[in-house]
C-alpha cells in the first residue's frame, strides 16, 4: 500500500514543498505575459506553507477501505444488538429472559459490550484523527505529476481573538494542545483534488477553486497568472482582442472564469454532520447511555443532538446555498475574437479579452474601461449607495495602478446601471461605437473571487472563550480521572461496575450535548438579526462581536446622512494695489459670485444624466444642483455643459477630466469655452491640497483661519483653483496633469453642510452606555470631524479636543487646542487631568498626516486610546488604524462601503451599512442605513454569548453533580 511504501522523490520534482515564483516565466507557454504563481494577491496559494505529492488508486487499497468501512458498521450494528439482548428485546427472545447472547450471564454480556465498545471507540478515533488521509494511505505515493491524485496540505495559521491576555494556565493549555494538534498532523488542512487533463493534454488539478497546472519546464504544479502590462497606452493597444487560439491557450492555463460552489444535498449534509467528531463522541456516549439501563435519559440526549444536528445542518445548508447564489454567474456576452464580434459564455473570459459593456448587463470578471464611460452598481461588492461613474483609460504613457485607476475599472458582481460610448476624441481616448472593457482578472483572481474564495475557505479563529474552554476541558478530565480513582477504591472487586460509573462520569462530565450548548444562543442571535434586517455571512463572528470593545465609524454617510446640502462660497479676489488676495464676505447665492468660480461649480466634477437622474459623487452632485447648469446628451468631448436660460455665460465642453483619487486630494477638468475658445484649467480638492498648489500670492492672509472656522461650524470645505491654458487641443492630448495643475491661481471656496442622521445620537449614548468605546474615522477634514463627534455625544460637551497636524514648513508634529487656536507643548499633563468619572478631560484628533508620522515613530499606540478622532484619513490609514485598534480589543468598524471597505474587512466585525442583502464586504450588513444597526448587533451578540455561557454553567454542574451524587449514594 502507498502507506507503507519508502519511495522519496526530490522535492524539486515531487512537489513536497511547492513554492511557485511570482513572475518566472516558463518556456512552455506560449504568449508573453504568462507568470508561474500570481504577481498580485489574487490568492495565498503560493507560499512555503504548501506541499503536495502524487497518489494512484490501488485495487488492494480501495478494497482495504471498503472493509474497514463494513466493519465500522457492522461492528456498530453488533453494538446494538448487545444493547437489545441486554434489554431481551432480540427477535425470538423468550418473555423475561435477557442476555442470550452472554449464555444467560448479564455480568458477561456487559463485559462483552465494554470489549466491543472500547475497541469501537478506538475505530472511530484513529479513523477520524487520520479522516483526510486515510484514504491515500491505501493509495500508492508517486510523484504528482504521475499520480491520479494530488493532495494538498497547507499550513493553518489560526487566528486567536485577544490571545495577548490568556493567563499562564490558558496558555500552557494552548501550547499542549498545539504540540498534540502538530503530533496528529493536524496543524496542515489536507485535500485530496484528482488530476485533470486539458485539451492539450496538460495536467493539471484544481484546489480551492484556483487551477494548478503542470509545467514541464520547471516540474510543479502552480496557478497562473497573467500581466497585461504597467502603462495605460499598453493596455489601450489590446483593443483589437485576442485570437481564438491565445484564449483556448490562457483558458487552459488560468482556467474557467467561474468559481463552483459545491454544496452537498440534504442527505450529503447530514452525513457530514453525523460524521463530524463532536456527533461521533456524541454518539458514542449515547451508545453507553441506551445500554446502562439509562435510555430514558439517552433518548432525551439523542433528541437534542438530533435538534441541533438539523438546525446545523439546515443553517448551513441555506447559507450556502445562498452563497452559491452570489459566486456563480454565467451570463452570455459578446467578446472580439478574431476581429470579430462573437457571443460566448461569461465562463469563457480569459484576461486579455475584449468585451461589449451594454446597460443592464452584470458583470463576470474585472476589467479595465478602455472605451466608454460607464455608470455601475455596486452595491453588492463595497456597499456603496449610490451609482459610481466610471471613464475610459487614458490613451497616454502614464502608470496604471489598481488604486491610482479605480475609476477606470469594472469589478465582477457590480451590475451596469448606464453606458455612454466615445465616439469622438482628441486624441486622449480610444473612440468606438460600443463601450469596452478589457478582462483584466477571472475567477478567483478578481476582487469578488477573492472575497468569495475566502468566505468558502476563511482562516480559521479562534476567540478567546474557545482557548478558555480547552482549560475547562481540561479541568474536567482530572475531574473524571479523581472520580475513577474513588471509583476503584470503593467498588474494589467489581472492575465491571468501575468501569460503567466510569463511562458514566466521563459523558455526564462532558456531556454529549455541551456543543449543542454554545450552536444555541450563536443561531438564535443570527435569526434574530436577520429580522431586524442584519445579515450575517460568517456567524462565528457573532461571538466575537458580543466582546467588541472598540467602535470605529466612518462619518459622511455613516453618522451623518449620505448627501451633504450646499451651503455657500466664498469668494477670494485679488487686489492689484495690495499685490495680494483677500476674502470677499460668505454667500449662499452661488449666480452672484465671479463668473470664474460658476464656471469652476457647473465643470468640475464628474456627475453623468442616467435618464433625468444625476449620477456619481454625492458631493459632486450636490455641487452641480448648486450650479443649477445642466447636461448636454450629445457632448462635443467628453461633457457639454449649458448655463441656465437666463444666464449670460456660455455652453462648455469638458475637454479632458482628471478624477478623483485619495493619494492626491484633488480632481481637475480642463474646459473649453464655446463663446471665447479658450481653454480654462480647474482644479477641486480639500483646501490644503489646493493651497500647496495654488500661487502662494492668490491664497489670501487669512485662508487658514478661515478655513477652520468654516470646518469648526461642521463645513465640508472644498477649494478650487483656476488659469487659463495657453496650448491647443492636439497640444493638451499630450499633456501630463501635473503640468496642466501647475501654476493655477486660488478663487474661492465651496462650503456643504452634512447633517447627522436623526437617531446617530441615540445610538452613541447607548453605545457608550454598554461599555463601547466610540471613535471617528474619517477622510473628512479634522475640525469637521471634531465637530460631528461633539454634535453626536462622540466627544462631550466639557471636554477639551487637541488636535494633531504636521507642520508644512517644518514638518514636526504640533499641537493645538482647537477651541482656542493655542499651541499645545506637552499634552501629558492633559490627558493625566482626569473628571469625577475618572476619564481624561482631553481628547486628542490626529490628522492622516500625523498618524502616519505617530505610528512611524512607534508614539502612536500609546495615544490610541485617548484618539478620538482620526481625520483625513486615506482607505490604507483606515485599515492600519483599525489594525493597531485590534491589538488592544476586539475591534469593530461600522462604514457605508466605498473607501472604507478594507477596513470593514480587516475589523474583527465589520458591519457595512448597505442596501443589498448579499453584501459580501464585511462578516455583517445592514439594509437599514443606520447606526443603530450596531446597537442591535451587539445586543444580540451579547445575548447569543449569555445563553452560551449560561447552557455551559447549566450543563457542567449538572454532569459534576450528578456524577458526585452517584458515588455518594453507592
Amino acid at each position: 500500500s502507498g502507506g507503507s511504501s519508502a519511495y522519496n522523490a526530490p522535492a524539486a520534482k515531487s512537489g513536497q514543498i511547492v513554492a511557485a515564483v511570482p513572475g518566472s516565466s516558463t518556456s512552455d507557454e506560449k504568449g508573453e505575459g504568462f507568470n508561474r504563481g500570481t504577481s498580485d494577491d489574487s490568492n495565498d496559494l503560493n507560499s512555503d506553507d504548501i506541499r503536495i505529492s502524487g497518489y494512484r488508486n490501488n485495487i488492494f487499497g480501495t478494497l482495504m477501505t471498503w472493509y474497514l468501512l463494513v466493519l465500522s458498521a457492522l461492528w456498530l450494528c453488533f453494538l446494538f444488538v448487545l444493547s437489545a439482548d441486554y434489554y431481551g428485546s432480540l427477535p425470538n427472545t423468550p418473555k423475561d429472559k435477557t442476555s442470550i447472547l452472554s449464555y444467560y450471564d448479564s455480568t458477561l454480556g456487559t463485559q462483552a459490550f465494554i470489549g466491543m465498545w472500547c475497541f469501537f471507540v478506538f475505530l472511530v478515533v484513529t479513523v477520524t484523527v487520520v479522516r483526510f488521509r486515510l484514504r491515500n494511505f491505501f493509495r500508492i505515493k508517486t510523484l504528482p505529476q504521475d499520480g491520479q491524485f494530488v493532495c494538498v496540505e497547507q499550513k493553518i495559521h489560526k487566528a486567536v481573538m485577544l490571545s495577548g491576555n490568556n493567563n499562564f494556565l490558558v496558555k500552557h493549555v494552548q501550547m499542549a494542545a498545539d504540540r498534540i494538534k502538530h503530533m496528529l498532523g493536524w496543524d496542515w488542512n489536507v485535500t485530496t483534488c484528482p488530476v485533470h487533463l486539458t485539451g492539450s493534454n496538460r495536467k493539471y488539478f484544481t484546489y480551492q477553486c484556483t487551477r494548478f497546472v503542470f509545467s514541464s519546464d520547471d516540474e510543479q504544479f502552480a496557478p497562473f497568472s497573467f500581466d497585461l502590462g504597467s502603462q495605460n497606452n499598453s493596455l489601450v493597444a489590446k483593443a483589437g482582442g485576442l485570437t481564438t487560439e491565445e484564449a483556448t491557450l490562457r483558458a487552459e492555463l488560468i482556467g474557467p472564469n467561474f468559481i463552483e460552489v459545491q454544496i452537498p444535498s440534504w442527505f450529503g449534509a447530514f452525513v457530514r454532520e453525523v460524521s463530524s467528531f463532536v456527533f461521533l463522541y456524541q454518539s458514542l456516549a449515547l451508545i453507553v447511555f441506551m445500554f446502562d439501563a439509562y435510555y430514558k435519559v439517552g433518548l432525551v440526549d439523542l433528541a437534542v443532538v438530533l435538534l441541533a444536528v438539523a438546525f446545523s445542518m439546515v443553517v448551513k445548508k441555506l447559507s450556502e446555498e445562498r452563497l452559491k447564489r452570489m459566486a456563480e454567474q454565467s451570463d452570455q456576452l459578446m467578446a472580439l475574437r478574431d476581429g470579430s464580434w462573437v457571443e460566448v459564455s461569461s465562463r469563457d473570459l480569459v484576461p486579455g479579452d475584449v468585451i461589449r459593456v451594454t446597460t443592464g448587463m452584470q458583470m463576470s470578471c474585472d476589467g479595465i474601461l478602455i472605451s466608454g464611460n460607464a455608470v455601475m452598481n455596486e452595491s453588492s461588492l463595497t456597499g456603496e449607495a449610490l451609482p459610481i461613474r466610471k471613464f475610459p483609460l487614458r490613451n497616454d504613457d502614464s502608470g496604471f495602478s489598481k488604486e491610482a485607476n479605480k475609476n477606470n475599472q469594472l469589478f465582477a458582481g457590480t451590475i451596469v446601471s448606464q453606458v455612454q460610448p466615445v465616439t469622438s476624441s482628441n486624441g486622449d481616448y480610444l473612440t468606438d461605437d460600443h463601450v469596452l472593457c478589457l478582462v483584466n482578472h477571472t475567477g478567483t483572481a478578481s476582487d469578488k473571487g477573492k472575497l468569495v474564495r475566502k468566505i468558502l475557505f476563511p482562516q480559521p479563529i479562534s476567540f478567546v472563550f474557545d482557548e478558555q474552554l480547552k482549560v475547562v476541558f481540561t479541568i474536567l478530565g482530572i475531574y473524571v480521572l479523581f472520580c475513577l480513582a474513588m471509583a476503584i477504591y470503593f467498588y474494589q472487586g467489581s472492575p465491571t461496575a468501575t468501569w460503567l460509573y466510569f463511562q458514566f462520569v466521563c459523558f455526564q462530565a462532558l456531556s454529549p450535548i455541551l456543543p449543542a450548548g454554545i450552536l444555541a444562543g450563536q443561531s438564535m442571535a443570527v435569526f434574530r438579526l436577520k429580522r431586524r434586517q442584519i445579515y450575517c455571512v460568517d456567524p462565528r463572528r457573532v461571538m466575537i462581536a458580543a466582546k467588541c470593545r472598540i467602535m470605529n465609524f466612518d462619518k459622511t454617510g455613516t453618522l451623518t446622512n449620505e448627501g451633504l446640502e450646499f451651503y455657500g462660497v466664498q469668494r477670494s479676489r485679488f487686489v492689484e494695489e495690495k499685490d495680494a488676495a483677500e476674502f470677499e464676505q460668505f454667500t449662499g447665492d452661488l449666480g452672484s459670485c465671479d463668473e470664474l468660480l460658476q464656471i469652476g461649480v457647473a465643470s468640475c466634477h464628474a456627475v453623468t444624466d442616467l435618464g433625468d437622474q444625476l449620477i456619481g459623487n454625492p458631493v459632486d452632485i450636490e455641487q452641480f444642483k448648486a450650479s443649477k447648469w445642466t447636461l448636454d446628451k450629445e457632448p462635443k468631448f467628453l461633457d457639454k455643459i449649458v448655463p441656465p436660460q437666463d444666464s449670460a455665460l456660455s455652453v462648455l465642453h469638458v475637454a479632458r477630466r482628471f478624477e478623483f483619487v485619495h493619494a492626491r486630494a484633488s480632481m481637475s477638468v480642463v474646459v473649453q469655452d464655446e463663446s471665447t475658445g479658450k481653454l480654462h484649467v480647474f482644479v477641486k480638492g480639500s483646501f490644503e491640497r489646493i493651497k500647496a498648489l495654488s500661487n502662494a500670492r492668490t491664497i489670501p492672509a487669512g485662508y487658514d483661519a478661515a478655513c477652520n472656522q468654516l470646518a469648526r461650524e461642521g463645513g465640508y470645505v472644498l477649494a478650487f483653483a483656476h488659469k487659463i491654458l495657453d496650448a491647443t487641443l492636439d497640444q493638451l492630448r499630450t499633456m501630463e496633469q501635473d503640468d496642466i495643475e501647475v501654476g493655477c491661481d486660488f478663487i474661492g471656496l465651496l462650503v456643504f453642510k452634512n447633517m447627522l442622521k436623526p437617531d446617530t445620537a441615540q445610538a452613541i449614548s447607548e453605545l457608550k452606555g454598554g461599555s463601547i468605546r466610540t471613535v471617528m474615522v474619517t477622510g473628512d477634514t479634522a475640525l469637521t470631524g471634531i465637530f460631528i463627534a461633539r454634535q453626536c455625544g462622540m466627544v462631550p460637551p466639557e471636554n477639551t479636543v487637541v488636535l494633531g497636524d504636521i507642520d508644512k514648513k517644518t514638518g514636526r508634529l504640533i499641537w493645538t487646542n482647537v477651541d482656542s487656536d493655542e499651541p499645545v507643548a506637552d499634552i501629558e499633563p492633559l490627558l493625566d487631568t482626569r473628571g469625577p468619572d475618572g476619564f481624561p478631560l482631553t481628547e486628542l484628533a490626529v490628522t492622516g498626516a500625523a498618524f502616519n508620522y505617530l505610528d512611524e515613530a512607534g508614539q502612536m499606540a500609546p495615544l490610541l486610546l485617548n484618539t478620538r478622532v482620526f481625520a483625513r484619513m486615506k482607505p490604507q490609514d483606515k485599515v492600519r488604524c483599525a489594525q493597531m485598534t485590534m491589538e488592544r480589543g476586539i475591534t469593530g468598524m461600522c462604514g457605508d462601503g466605498g473607501n472604507d471597505t478594507a477596513a470593514l474587512r480587516a475589523a474583527h466585525v465589520g458591519i457595512a451599512l448597505s442596501d443589498a442583502e448579499a453584501a459580501i464586504v464585511s462578516p455583517f450588513s445592514s439594509s437599514n442605513r443606520s447606526v443603530m444597526s450596531c446597537v442591535e448587533l451587539l445586543i444580540q451578540s451579547r445575548a447569543g454569548l449569555a445563553t452560551s455561557f449560561a447552557n455551559y454553567r447549566a450543563l457542567i454542574l449538572y454532569g459534576t453533580t450528578m456524577t458526585m451524587h452517584k458515588i455518594i449514594t453507592f
